[in-house]
């Protein structure tokens, strides 16, 4: 989010302090993630020392808005969003809709006492948010059900920089090379990959593999990719720093996102910034991208048929001409942290309209992902 509201701070004048609750997590930094600068916008890290006195001198020494990343997950957001409502502040949410990231009996279970618990934990703090940016897309039934106003929910996701990666004329490339990217877990769906490869080998589609990123389940899919008969198509990296994930970005022509459930899928953005088509299960937030920009597939997640009938149509689509490319370039500037930070500031300015009675006059903002395949519709019409 750093590049978001320095966009906000440096572009349209916000008076923006990002106060981070925690460091990056150990984990992150092993992915080869980084703190992105934060130009002209204050930021602040807490530590662990200390950290309330902090937050409640912030809340004391600006009277503006605030915006805080979610409601119950942690002790510390939690500290924040109900201290939010008790002292009466304006204030918004950025979160995600609720997930079940958990398999076999836990997911059961999860999925029966979620509905009932969350909506308990969220709905004090979100009958009194002005707004709630959901972080998982366009999810505005499940966000009235946690309590927030039905005209306070926008769209929303995650909008990193990534820059934009020159690549040869795909229509030449005699094989289809994926990248996919992320926590070896089962949740991740990298073994529905690896079956959907096995079906594409049996239809002669010439592929090559490139799984990165380290986790539970990476001896479980090495096996189960030898046993597919995929060792000589399938390269396992571990964890790569950013220099080399820019190598594999420029390598690959499409990226897989094969996740049975995910909130967003930074990932997905990444690969678009950088000129890649996506090919993404239907169970991952960032789907619309792919939806609203037909830069790339989107397959039934845990179906390796599906997977794999979206692997085939990709890989005809980059060899026939169809632009796909051009698709990815043009969608680009819907999705940049500049384009996210525009946004915010039209959703700030209508929940101001709002607030001051003047609802009936204001326009509620589109997505700027959205307003592309609004205005191809249009002109299609």
């Amino acid at each position: 989010m750093i590049p978001v509201f320095r966009s906000l701070r440096e572009d349209y004048g916000r008076d923006v302090l990002f106060v981070s609750m925690y460091d990056l997590p150990t984990r992150r930094k092993k992915l080869g993630w980084s703190i992105p600068e934060n130009g002209k916008m204050r930021l602040e890290i807490l530590d662990d020392e200390g950290w309330k006195v902090k937050v409640e001198k912030h809340l004391n020494d600006r009277p503006g808005i605030h915006i805080v990343n979610g409601i119950y997950h942690n002790e510390r957001i939690r500290y924040v969003a109900l201290r939010l409502t008790q002292g009466g502040h304006r204030f918004g949410v950025i979160m995600e809709a609720p997930a079940n990231l958990e398999v076999g009996a836990k997911r059961m279970l999860k999925a029966v006492l979620a509905p009932i618990i969350t909506p308990m934990r969220t709905r004090p703090v979100a009958h009194k948010a002005e707004f709630v940016l959901s972080a998982s897309g366009d999810r505005q039934r499940e966000f009235e059900s946690l309590g927030f106003a039905p005209d306070g929910i926008f769209p929303f996701g995650y909008f990193p920089n990534f820059p934009l990666l020159e690549r040869k004329d795909e229509s030449t490339t005699p094989a289809l090379r994926i990248l996919c990217v992320g926590y070896l877990e089962p949740f991740k769906g990298q073994d529905c990959l690896l079956k959907a490869l096995a079906l594409l080998r049996a239809r002669s589609v010439p592929v090559e593999c490139i799984i990165t990123g380290f986790g539970s389940a990476g001896e479980a899919l090495k096996t189960l990719s030898t046993k597919l008969g995929l060792a000589n198509r399938v390269q396992f990296v571990g964890v790569v720093d950013n220099e080399r994930l820019l190598e594999l970005f420029r390598w690959s022509n499409v990226l897989v996102a094969p996740g049975l459930e995910e909130p967003w899928g930074i990932r997905i953005n990444e690969a678009l910034l950088s000129g890649l088509p996506v090919v993404v299960s239907d169970g991952i937030g960032a789907k619309e991208l792919i939806e609203t920009s037909s830069a790339g597939q989107v397959f039934r997640a845990g179906s390796e048929a599906s997977l794999a009938d979206s692997l085939d149509i990709l890989f005809r689509r980059l060899h026939n001409g169809s632009g796909l490319a051009d698709l990815v370039r043009e969608f680009r500037p819907s999705i940049t942290p500049e384009a996210a930070a525009s946004y915010i500031e039209k959703i700030l300015e209508h929940r101001e309209a709002v607030s001051r009675g003047q609802s009936v006059k204001t326009i509620r903002p589109i997505p700027p992902w959205h307003r592309l395949a609004k205005s191809r519709s249009t002109a299609a019409a």
